[in-house]
């Protein structure tokens, strides 16, 4: 699948992880109602689709900076509701303003990132409730950055990215520092088998199920720890 394939095609079924984290988020807010919120790393803003209907009188703001994501984004969502930006995540305070949202959500990007350091500093400056995360942890004290080429004959031949698994406990001693009163993370564990994927297919998803009937997400190679990570700034 293609990366603008896999951002679009989550508005007809979103990915089981994003289910995951709105229950999780929705039970962090406690029925509280975020007048605005953010999407850091918006895509083509499917995640913001899913999400808003949970939460239907929040307005929304997505920023991302593939040109192609954000114009894909605006042609499909409702301007009234959501406004879809092209912009850098280290400079969101600059853009939008300290404690500009009630609410922000980062889901599966900062794996993707060289490091997380810079990008997670500023969406906590930008808000003044709860950082919602999706991401690749471990609950160890190794941070393990991936680099992943593709070097072979299938659709993504020639593709050069991250695929970065940071400390979980790293990661909430960063955020305390940078402001972070609360750090809650649950472990996120797909409840769907994938197939796996032909070898000219790259880096497909697929799963293995243990004997335990826990099933472990790989892409390519690589198995996926994904966490949910709640980050209460006031």
């Amino acid at each position: 699948m293609s990366r603008a394939a896999w951002h679009t095609d989550q508005y007809a079924e979103p990915k089981r992880s994003t289910v995951a984290l709105r229950e999780f988020a929705l039970r962090r807010l406690a029925g509280a109602k975020p007048a605005r919120a953010l999407d850091a790393g918006c895509g083509a803003g499917a995640n913001m689709a899913h999400l808003a209907e949970a939460l239907p009188e929040t307005q929304w703001v997505g920023v991302d900076l593939d040109d192609a994501n954000v114009e894909a984004g605006r042609a499909r969502l409702p301007a009234a509701r959501f406004t879809i930006d092209r912009g850098d995540l280290h400079r969101l305070s600059d853009t939008y303003g300290r404690g500009a949202f009630d609410a922000t959500f980062s889901i599966m990007v900062l794996s993707w990132l060289e490091d997380y350091e810079r990008a997670l500093a500023e969406m906590l400056a930008v808000t003044r409730g709860w950082v919602f995360i999706l991401n690749l942890f471990a609950d160890t004290d190794v941070d393990a950055f991936v680099r992943v080429v593709g070097r072979h004959d299938g659709p993504q031949h020639g593709y050069d990215e991250h695929y970065n698994v940071y400390s979980l406990p790293r990661f909430a001693a960063f955020a305390r520092a940078r402001g972070a009163r609360e750090v809650v993370a649950e472990p996120f564990d797909i409840d769907i088998d994938l197939g796996k994927p032909a070898a000219s297919a790259g880096m497909g998803t697929w799963t293995e199920r243990l004997a335990s009937g826990r099933r472990l997400q790989f892409s390519g190679p690589l198995w996926m720890p994904w966490w949910l990570v709640g980050l209460r700034v006031e």
